[in-house]
């Protein structure tokens, strides 16, 4: 099925701000305006082999001309990153998704800390510059990736936030460690949390922020995960394609998406680790063993699961393919 929301766009800078980082300036081939986007959204971008993955704006949200994107060149990529960094160059042209968000300001907000670590810092610096536009007070806290030091910080320097951000660096002889208990303690309980990093760095801190008081609404988290989790022996079950018939016996070691893509049946991904609903399906029979981060109770009583995670309770799902 063809996603109509796609456009294609134009790379027009590509930006080393680190030396694994990156940053991609994408634009309208004709000029023309791009849909408007809320601080904190991402886009899905069709990567080179057609892999898709998500990438937060990390620009603000008065511009219509451009999105920026930053891209980290993960060691353990499975072929995304690594390619956006090595064969996309200026000139090119990606396919981009409609801006999507999950990491939204409230609009109640009126006072906020920003927390944010290596590539993590992308969705925050559209924050911020919403913040700062809108004369609502905030800190961001930045801490630099061991092997990135120096990541962003001439887009931060050039921002209308530069004044609101203090840097650390994760060497201690190098500057003052970041200290996320004294920074959390003693807030007003009008204080916004937002904090993005790996799931290492940003969970231990999260702990402390309830620990501190802070309720769960008051704690906006945006999550990604470097490395796909080791295989583990699980329930060996069928799934029936409603269409044509064939069943598939998925092994305890795969999941259903890439299960099926051996055997020629593509279902759409993205995170693939059950967060951003890209590969939603409904289930017509068969009990599901839900395991996403993702789908509202009324949408697992209507029978979806995604696909890239979650499993059968049952012998048999029956998928609506």
């Amino acid at each position: 099925m063809i996603d109509d929301t796609l456009r294609p766009l134009i790379v027009a800078k590509k930006t080393d701000e680190a030396h694994n980082m990156v940053s991609f300036e994408l634009v309208d081939p004709n000029g023309a305006e791009l849909p408007a986007f809320s601080a904190g959204s991402h886009i899905d971008v069709t990567i080179p082999g057609g892999l898709v993955r998500q990438y937060s704006l990390c620009n603000s949200t008065s511009e219509r001309n451009r999105y920026v994107i930053g891209v980290w060149n993960d060691g353990n990529s499975r072929g995304g990153s690594k390619a956006l960094h090595g064969q996309v160059h200026v000139g090119d042209t990606l396919q981009v998704g409609l801006p999507r968000n999950r990491f939204r300001v409230p609009r109640s907000t009126k006072r906020a800390i920003l927390l944010a670590r290596g590539i993590g810092v992308t969705p925050i610096l559209s924050i911020a510059d919403y913040l700062k536009s809108q004369n609502i007070p905030f800190e961001l806290h930045y801490v630099f990736a061991m092997m990135s030091p120096g990541s962003f910080l001439g887009m931060i320097k050039e921002s209308n936030f530069a004044a609101n951000t203090k840097f650390y660096f994760e060497a201690s002889e190098l500057n003052q460690l970041l200290n996320p208990a004294a920074i959390l303690a003693d807030q007003p309980e009008d204080m916004q949390l937002f904090i993005c990093g790996v799931d290492w760095w940003q969970d231990p801190i999260i702990n402390t922020a309830k620990q501190k008081g802070w309720a769960e609404e008051r704690i906006h988290v945006e999550r990604f995960t470097a490395k796909v989790p080791a295989a583990i022996l699980d329930k060996v079950f069928d799934v029936k394609i409603a269409s044509t018939g064939t069943v598939y016996k998925i092994p305890g070691d795969k999941t259903v998406t890439a299960f099926l893509e051996e055997k020629g049946v593509k279902i759409p991904t993205s995170c693939e680790q059950g967060m951003c609903g890209t590969c939603k399906i409904k289930v017509l029979e068969g009990e599901i063993d839900h395991r996403d981060k993702r789908l509202s109770p009324q949408q697992k009583e209507e029978g979806f699961f995604l696909a890239c995670v979650s499993r059968a309770k049952s012998d048999l799902l029956v998928l609506d393919l």
